[in-house]
């Protein structure tokens, strides 16, 4: 159990790690191109300039918060205190 424990640690690990890039990567891309940023996280407020591109990663940063967000309550699961 405590192997589980540490792969899903580190999964929760890359999952933030790819979250923070995703994120800032996609901001810094949307003021850099004259947009307004991306809004909410998973939300369907889409910019009339978006383009699909935008949306798709839009998509792919809330799978990615998703993933960080199962694999925490994993890890907190896991490692409870007896």
């Amino acid at each position: 159990m405590s192997v589980l424990g540490y792969l899903v640690a580190a999964l929760n690990l890359i999952f933030a790690i790819g979250l923070i890039l995703a994120m800032v990567l996609h901001i810094t891309e949307q003021e850099a191109s004259g947009g307004g940023g991306w809004g909410i996280v998973g939300g369907r407020h889409i910019l009339s300039s978006q383009s699909g591109m935008a949306t798709f990663i839009d998509r792919v940063i809330a799978w990615i918060a998703a993933g960080w967000l199962v694999t925490a309550f994993l890890v907190a699961l896991i490692f409870r205190p007896s």
